[in-house]
């Protein structure tokens, strides 16, 4: 663990360029005693993203944190933004729940991050207002008003330290355009000089706590520019700088030009910490007070903690019984959690397929399905909005890798009578972002060529492979066909844009407009990221509202599949499934039923004597429901899934060389 001191020293006589007042406005005066010396440490996190549970793994936890807090005197807890969006523990509550734990852990303070406006203002003030601690925006206003407070000044040890939160102006364009009306988000450098001014005479200590990071290709100041734009008088004023928004490790110093009046040196340097992304690492910002007669110094020495070091640091009985409290919130949440996931959001007239929808086979990794359509229409959807508001005159497509959506909406044996939040958070719970990207033809070629794991396809149309690839990517904007039996990294034989346009795979000048979730993204070596969007599940969620609302409060989407094409398709027109009815363990013989395909008419169906009866179906997905249940089932001749194979009482599921075959798909009534 790398440490620094930074050093602020005013000589008596002659001060340096920041003056004996400036520097330390609360130190003592003529003929009155120095106060002791004191020290006081500050525990900071940053880019939490919902992370406040550890894993005994290496996510340290809020329970930790709080414990390591009440068992340091004079000692406070500080996070720089980014705590409220991410994981489905924050996307639950959207952000109040860890609210509620940062209350319960005993945070002083934080800075709002840009994903802290991903459900929109009037949430985040609402979020700002349940909590315990003042939550900072300095340079954030609404229709030409503070939207949150500015500063903070913190009393601990005897000494006033002043707080200045910070959020990077490119939070702008980085979250959904329609939840920012009538913010603006004012220049970072200005806005720290006026809360200097302001704070510089109350205060013995500023801090600046800035969601800002130092990646200089995606924000337009990072905290080193923020304190190389500051004069030197300003530079004095400030002790340390709390960081975050690049989820990277800082632990670096800021050095401000050495120079003073009246030939008087004052070496200056600044630390500057962040501690990652997800509660993995812990900051420990510690700040020395010193007063004497001659004058007052404050010197500040920053390190991280790793997960191994904050796990081992000792607690005392104090910080244990705060431990202990903590962790009964944050299982008290828990369970109130499990309501909330319970809450239904709509109606929905048949189920969006995807995920584990037979067995342990994922199916969006290697066919179209219908909640891929619908996935990368809600990106398109809200891509559309952000290119408008930007005035982006491009084609808009999107993406989702099939590995990303891990259940059907609703799950295949809940009966698709209703969603419920919990139905969404269960599909999209890896806490991913959506962003926006510029990216070329040539990439988009590549990126699906990175998912295609087939080898082939037999006369019965089932796509061979042995594997499955959670790259594959579902598809809106644009339609590609592929031949499975091509060679990897060139089986794409076309892509072609919802407009009918067709793309040069070779094409690396012309742009296009991807929204896709940061995992997909990050792959995207060359795309220039121009915003996000917000969390993959919220978005999800506002999605299925719009449309749902819109019709009565019942989603019925309907997929076209038509996105994904194969070259040279071997299936034959039609295929025969064949389906066992059950009541509980008992096969229902010879009973006649309604069958409704893919919404249909219903058609009669009479079972054998065994319990099974079959169906002749058009190539291709389809979802079947016999009228007496409430559970639909889905088939396709190309993943095999719902279509028996092998023996009827122990079907195979896999052939001898590996490939997946069909699986045998049973209905079950609701009895």
């Amino acid at each position: 663990m790398k440490r620094w001191t930074a050093f602020l020293l005013a000589a008596a006589m002659a001060a340096a360029a920041c003056g004996l007042t400036a520097c330390n406005p609360a130190a003592p005066a003529p003929g009155q005693s120095p106060r002791e010396n004191a020290t006081v440490t500050i525990f900071t996190t940053n880019d939490m993203h919902g992370n406040l549970t550890g894993d005994g793994k290496s996510t340290i936890g809020v329970v930790q944190a709080a414990a390591i807090k009440a068992s340091t005197p004079d000692s406070l807890l500080v996070d720089a933004g980014d705590a409220t969006q991410g994981a489905s523990f924050a996307s639950v509550s959207r952000g109040a729940d860890v609210v509620r734990m940062m209350n319960e852990a005993g945070y002083d303070l934080m800075a709002a991050g840009n994903h802290e406006f991903d459900y929109g203002a009037d949430v985040l003030l609402e979020n700002a207002e349940l909590a315990n601690f003042p939550v900072l925006a300095a340079n954030v206003e609404r229709d030409g008003k503070p939207l949150l407070e500015s500063n903070a000044v913190v009393t601990a040890a005897g000494y006033k330290i002043g707080f200045i939160g910070l959020t990077t102006v490119s939070t702008a364009t980085s979250t959904n355009p329609s939840l920012l009306a009538g913010v603006t988000f004012k220049d970072e450098i200005e806005t720290a000089k006026t809360q200097i001014a302001a704070l510089k005479d109350e205060t013995d200590a500023i801090v600046l706590v800035c969601h800002m990071g130092d990646n200089q290709k995606a924000v337009s100041c990072t905290s080193e520019q923020l304190l190389a734009g500051l004069s030197q008088a300003e530079q004095a004023e400030v002790t340390a700088v709390i960081d975050g928004h690049s989820h990277t490790v800082e632990e670096k110093t800021f050095a401000s030009p050495q120079g003073g009046e009246n030939g008087v040196q004052n070496a200056r340097s600044i630390p500057i910490l962040q501690t990652g992304v997800n509660f993995t690492n812990l900051g420990k910002l510690t700040l020395s007070f010193h007063d004497s007669e001659q004058g007052a110094s404050v010197s500040a020495e920053g390190e991280v903690l790793d997960y191994a070091a904050a796990m081992n640091v000792a607690t005392t009985e104090a910080g244990k019984q705060k431990a202990q409290k903590v962790q009964e919130k944050l299982d008290a949440i828990g369970l109130q959690q499990e309501e909330i996931l319970g809450e239904v959001l709509c109606g929905i007239a048949s189920p969006l397929w995807g995920g584990y929808v037979c067995y342990n086979y994922v199916e969006s990794r290697v066919v179209e399905t219908s909640y891929g359509d619908f996935v990368t229409d809600a990106f398109r959807h809200y891509a559309e909005q952000f290119a408008e508001n930007e005035g982006l005159g491009l084609p808009v497509v999107a993406v989702e890798n099939g590995g990303g959506i891990s259940q059907s909406l609703p799950t295949w044996h809940s009966g698709g009578v209703n969603v419920t939040r919990g139905d969404v958070l269960g599909a999209f719970n890896h806490g991913n972002l959506v962003e926006v990207l510029k990216v070329s033809p040539a990439e988009l070629f590549a990126a699906i060529e990175s998912g295609l794991a087939t080898t082939g396809q037999d006369e019965s149309g089932l796509l061979l492979r042995e594997r499955v690839s959670g790259s594959f990517l579902q598809c809106s904007g644009f339609s590609y066909t592929y031949d499975p039996a091509g060679e990897a990294g060139n089986k794409v034989t076309e892509v072609k844009l919802a407009d009918g346009t067709v793309l040069d795979r070779t094409d690396a000048q012309n742009k296009l407009l991807l929204a896709t979730n940061n995992y997909v993204s990050s792959s995207f070596k060359q795309g220039e990221k121009l915003g996000e969007l917000g969390g993959e599940d919220i978005l999800i969620e506002d999605y299925i509202l719009y449309l749902s609302g819109k019709n009565d409060g019942v989603l019925d989407y309907k997929c076209d599949y038509g996105r994904i094409l194969i070259a040279g398709d071997k299936s034959p027109a039609t295929y025969t499934a064949k389906f066992r009815v059950m009541r509980g363990d008992a096969p229902q013989a010879n009973q006649s039923y309604t069958l409704s395909v893919d919404g249909g008419a219903g058609q009669n169906v009479t079972t054998d004597g065994d319990g099974y009866f079959t169906v002749t179906l058009a190539k291709g997905a389809h979802t079947l429901r016999l009228a007496e249940t409430d559970n639909f089932v889905y088939v396709n001749n190309y993943s095999g899934t719902g279509v028996a194979e092998g023996s009827e009482e122990a079907p195979d599921f896999y052939t001898k060389e590996g490939y997946y075959r069909f699986c045998f798909y049973c209905i079950l009534d609701k009895d």
